[in-house]
């Protein structure tokens, strides 16, 4: 009799996460054997000049794209009503709230305009764009504002960028910014990925697992018991360089002065925001397991050294005025879920160092 039901139990979790899961788990993606599409094309389209773009819909847990493809931002028209003031919000995944998905409410930008609002003139209206999308660097944002956000005419545009921009700064591949975001046939598409992602070692029992959801789901648990979530699967860590790759904050510096530049001819106010990072100097080693060094390829100093040549060039190029300093968050453990994605409590303090610093602009635009 027990073994009936859990026959039935199992099967009743098998019907539910192969209905509910709009994306079925392939063990073969997992562990390496086929490349198989690439995870945002279930929130993405490509886009011509910023890669890609959200695709409307519900992304999960209080999170959406409203219809113009925007993330966590409230509906609109593109043509700017009169009387109202347009911020724009330009980054990557801890603007979008999409590293640890925070609610639209929660993400630090739609904060920014609800702490806004109350000091607007009368008659005078405040709306916002999260134009941020997860794995946007500075140029995505350039390429987006440029292109698609100009029609939405902003007022003041704020940048929260460095992280992804880092992608760049990789020495062992010093061609990775001429091939941004290609394949290695030349192409750029959301339906395979730059390589296969491997997460799981491959077991010879996959060859029956595969076709349970609920199998391939616990293989997964496992496995991150066995190596932790984050854990290097199928073999050792390829070494850390102690160095980044310097020649990339020229890049991140040309990028920023052609925000700067579109910024000017649209009209727009530009603020640019020295991204909050768990990364610091002397980070307790327990903290340390938090951060995904390996994602850049260079080691825990060196992306404090990085970190600092970013400030260095918003400094050199962003009027001081118009330089948002959130790094007073640097380093706090409550802050962030990771090495750099803002926990509710993180997002809200974002929000605060933000609003502050834009307030005077906004309420006399």
């Amino acid at each position: 009799m027990l073994g009936v039901f859990a026959v039935l139990a199992w099967g009743a979790l098998e019907l539910h996460m192969r209905l509910t899961n709009a994306e079925p788990l392939d063990l073969w993606q997992l562990t390496g054997r086929d490349a198989g599409a690439n995870p945002m094309k279930s929130w993405a389209y490509v886009d011509a000049f910023s890669a890609y773009r959200g695709r409307p819909g519900g992304v999960g847990a209080g999170k959406t794209i409203n219809s113009l493809g925007f993330m966590s931002t409230p509906e609109m028209t593109v043509s700017k009503p009169p009387d109202t003031v347009r911020i724009a919000f330009l980054g990557g995944s801890s603007t979008a709230g999409m590293g640890n998905l925070l609610a639209d409410e929660e993400t630090w930008p739609w904060i920014v305009a609800n702490e806004l609002r109350p000091a607007m003139p009368e008659g005078r209206e405040l709306e916002f764009l999260n134009a941020a999308l997860s794995g946007y660097s500075m140029l995505e944002s350039y390429g987006r504002l440029w292109v698609r956000l100009r029609a939405f005419e902003p007022d003041v545009v704020v940048v929260y960028h460095g992280w992804n921009d880092m992608y760049y700064f990789d020495r062992t591949e010093p061609e990775r910014f001429y091939e941004w975001r290609t394949l290695p046939d030349g192409e750029w598409t959301l339906d395979r990925t730059r390589g296969n992602l491997k997460m799981m070692e491959p077991w010879a029992l996959d060859h029956v697992l595969q076709y349970s959801q609920v199998a391939v789901a616990l293989r997964m648990r496992l496995q991150w018991m066995l190596h932790g979530e984050q854990g290097e699967i199928g073999g050792e860590a390829k070494p850390l360089a102690d160095d980044f790759g310097h020649e990339g904050l020229d890049v991140y510096r040309y990028n920023l002065q052609l925000m700067q530049r579109a910024c000017e001819l649209m009209g727009a106010e530009l603020f640019v925001a020295k991204q909050a990072t768990l990364i610091v100097p002397d980070l307790d080693p327990e903290l340390r397991k938090l951060c995904r060094y390996d994602y850049h390829g260079f080691d825990h100093d060196a992306h404090v050294a990085a970190y600092q040549g970013l400030y260095d060039v918003i400094d050199e190029v962003v009027p001081a005025d118009h330089v948002i300093d959130v790094t007073s968050l640097s380093g706090r453990p409550e802050v962030f879920a990771d090495h750099v994605h803002p926990t509710e409590a993180g997002a809200r303090r974002i929000a605060a160092l933000v609003a502050d610093a834009l307030q005077d602009t906004v309420t006399t635009k």
